[in-house]
């Protein structure tokens, strides 16, 4: 985009008591190291009522000197989305499904429908299934999370991981279709502790 902003992608956090705090620690360290502009939380924040203060807490330290915007994901769902959202708005994010946010010449959107006008536009979604829809409406860059790779990868060929890729359309690291780009996070922690070939991740982006 030549803006020459930062922005860090975080998803599928899955806190839970027993992961919190060295979660937050993890997360923390890859922020200090980047101080990046802009923190995008993709999703699967939460997985247990007892963490949302440590998800209020870690999301404030980001947003006293990073703009913060976040998603839900299918575990915040079932946790219960307002609690969520309550958590991060309080925090001093921004809850992208209630609405676009402008900054230093890009939009930050929670779903395709928000884009306006022409401005360059990045799309936080949990689902990476949002791509069709995104190319439709000219975004350039989406951040998704939720498959995790997978977690078990015995091959890449061109785009895709495998063997997940025979089950998820979008099983890989990045895509691009026309003017519009996803990258697809492997994640921060999962709840099935096994990984192969997969490690979890943070994402950094030079907007």
């Amino acid at each position: 985009m030549g803006l020459g902003l930062s922005l860090l992608y975080v998803s599928d956090l899955h806190m839970r008591p027993g992961n919190q705090e060295h979660l937050q620690r993890e997360i923390w360290e890859a922020y200090q190291t980047h101080r990046p502009n802009v923190v995008l939380l993709g999703g699967d924040l939460c997985d247990h009522l007892a963490c949302l203060d440590a998800v209020e807490s870690l999301v404030g330290r980001f947003a006293r000197s990073s703009l913060v915007g976040a998603v839900p994901g299918n575990h915040d769902t079932l946790l219960g989305k307002a609690r969520v959202r309550e958590a991060v708005v309080q925090a001093g994010a921004h809850w992208l499904p209630d609405g676009p946010v402008e900054s230093q010449g890009v939009q930050l959107l929670g779903s395709p429908e928000h884009k306006r006008g022409s401005l360059p536009a990045v799309l936080c979604s949990h689902y990476p299934t949002v791509f069709p829809e995104a190319i439709r409406a000219r975004i350039e860059l989406v951040l998704a999370g939720h498959l995790h790779g997978w977690q078990v990868v015995f091959a890449q060929w061109g785009e895709y991981l495998y063997p997940g890729a025979w089950l998820s359309r979008w099983n890989g690291l990045r895509f691009s279709r026309e003017n519009s780009t996803m990258l697809v996070s492997r994640g921060v922690t999962d709840l099935l502790p096994v990984r192969w070939n997969c490690p979890r991740e943070v994402i950094l982006a030079i907007l």
